[in-house]
């Protein structure tokens, strides 16, 4: 059986997606951002991440047996809609041509992402929960997880949503929505000074009523910024951040550090609010285990300290916890109604779009750019490259899914002297107060991180450097002497974990800076036409694709 899960609708989302699983194994996946080059794919229908997962299962449209919607589009549009409707609507005719039709079916929002973290998980018993802006007319939900079925059990009404709360904080910054990531970087700088109540409760004063969950929302966050307002009596900041959905471009504007106590006291109250909801879960569930999907699901400081509870036997974050990740949830459930238990092993993160060496080679001829052909020993060589300090740009087998690059799309760097960490942020247009994450070899983990627990090979957990180490690779610790690791061991990604091993033997220091092969605000790069555009439009040093290497030529003189 053929299930194509879909996560995006022409009004009301982001992070469109879609995924394809073939008799319960999950064969492709991929974000509609990395083919049209919008960030996000606000409002959009992921067709081409359709036609991607079509064309890797080397079928039609005819073949597919079901299709499952990652949301309730009647909900989330306030108005009527058949099932037949919203098929239409995701697989059109003249786009996607079918001799017959598959089923289709919608799922409640926070029902897929409950799924798409305990499916992915490898738990039999599990607490789930999920955490984010909000679904439908929920902001939270605690669920269980048993032997393949999920039981809801708890939720919350949106004006007591974390992520509305810190959304708030992040738009009072200056930053504008979907930038939360920024208020995270900056909160390490300030301190928690301002008093903010339980999250939970909601905004002080604030009675929801009966207000519809897209008033509520809105108001919910009003809320919040006139609270803040009056707690630090600092002026609202202009939006500098905000995105332009048409062209996918930030505004800038002037520093934020005068504000970095507002990020400090607002991710204090962001982890105080996650921590009471993951003690919740596991009382009302009576399992140590956890999973947690939603946005709030990328605040990798907060899963840290959730990741170190006594409650908490082991944790798991579906990697893709954004709204991207409930195409796979939506799908997942739809087997699980059929008797399919779903298999997601933990390489799933690596489901996009691939290109061979062949490939590769014909572009470049085709457009006269030189390149050398490094064969078995590109470790060897790109390790050399990092050691003289080169930037590098690696663009390696299948993309990947979710908003982390973990080694495929990524740009690599020497993280032995501080100014590299500069030097990166620059070529990336990136604020200069921003960290940048390590990936660390397996071998090496409890040597790098005092908190073993921080290690992750989705680089989605805080963790703290030892002493040792903050020495030796400053660029990558942050100003509180923490970094985002990605733990990479030999069987999730062989040639990535090769080269930073490569790395290691000659500069003896076991990890590498990792950040996503992306230029400004673009989406990371999908294809070798993406990678070879923003090497020669910025000022990256060299580009590896597969195993063809791509140097730029210093002039002298």
């Amino acid at each position: 059986m053929y299930v194509l899960g879909v996560n995006g609708w022409n009004s009301g989302t982001h992070d469109a997606s879609a995924c394809l699983f073939r008799d319960g194994q999950m064969i492709a996946a991929a974000e509609e951002e990395r083919f049209s080059r919008q960030k996000k794919a606000f409002n959009a229908l992921p067709y081409h991440a359709i036609g991607y997962c079509l064309h890797e299962a080397d079928i039609s449209a005819s073949v597919i047996d079901q299709v499952a919607v990652g949301w309730d589009i009647g909900k989330l549009t306030g108005s009527e809609v058949t099932a037949q409707q919203v098929l239409n609507t995701i697989l059109p005719k003249h786009l996607f041509p079918r001799k017959r039709e598959p089923e289709c079916r919608m799922y409640a929002h926070h029902a897929a992402h409950a799924a798409g973290a305990y499916f992915s998980s490898g738990f039999d018993q599990a607490a789930i929960l999920v955490i984010d802006g909000s679904g439908e007319d929920i902001s939270a939900t605690i669920a269980k997880g048993d032997d393949g079925t999920i039981r809801m059990m708890d939720t919350m009404r949106i004006h007591q949503s974390i992520g509305i709360f810190y959304e708030a904080a992040s738009i009072y910054l200056g930053f504008g929505r979907f930038n939360e990531g920024k208020t995270m970087g900056l909160s390490s700088y300030g301190d928690d000074v301002y008093s903010f109540p339980d999250i939970l409760a909601g905004p002080p004063g604030f009675t929801p009523g009966t207000l519809a969950p897209d008033e509520l929302y809105s108001r919910t966050t009003a809320a919040w910024i006139a609270y803040m307002q009056k707690v630090t009596r600092l002026p609202l900041l202009q939006p500098k951040y905000a995105y332009s959905v048409l062209d996918a471009k930030l505004k800038a504007g002037s520093d934020v550090m005068p504000y970095r106590s507002l990020a400090a006291s607002a991710q204090k109250a962001l982890e105080r609010a996650a921590v009471a909801l993951v003690r919740q879960a596991v009382e009302r569930t009576g399992c140590r285990h956890v999973c947690i999907s939603g946005g709030v699901g990328l605040n990798c400081v907060a899963n840290g300290i959730v990741a170190g509870l006594e409650q908490v036997e082991e944790l798991y974050i579906q990697p893709a916890a954004s709204d991207s990740g409930t195409s796979i949830g939506a799908a997942t459930l739809l087997l699980s109604e059929h008797g399919i238990r779903p298999h997601i092993d933990r390489t799933h993160v690596y489901s996009g779009p691939e290109y061979s060496s062949d490939a590769i080679e014909r572009l470049l001829r085709h457009n006269n750019i030189n390149y050398e052909v490094l064969g078995d020993n590109s470790a060897d060589r790109i390790s050399e490259l990092l050691l003289q300090n080169k930037v590098v740009a690696r663009f390696h087998g299948k993309m990947e899914f979710g908003p982390r690059a973990l080694g495929n799309r990524s740009i690599i760097a020497n993280p032995q002297q501080r100014d590299m960490l500069v030097r990166v942020n620059r070529i990336k247009h990136r604020e200069q107060w921003r960290p940048l994450a390590p990936s660390l070899i397996e071998e090496a983990a409890g040597q790098v991180l005092k908190n073993a627990v921080g290690g992750s090979p989705y680089m989605i957990l805080n963790a703290y450097i030892t002493d040792e180490y903050r020495s030796q690779i400053p660029a990558v610790v942050h100003v509180d002497g923490s970094a985002r690791a990605q733990v990479v061991d030999k069987a999730f990604n062989p040639e990535y974990w090769r080269l930073i091993r490569a790395f290691w033997e000659k500069s003896g220091v076991p990890a590498v800076i990792n950040t996503s092969f992306n230029i400004g605000n673009e989406p990371i790069v999908c294809s070798p036409g993406h990678a070879i555009r923003s090497f020669f439009g910025s000022e990256l040093d060299a580009l590896l694709l597969e195993n063809i290497l791509l140097v730029k030529q210093v002039n002298i003189g």
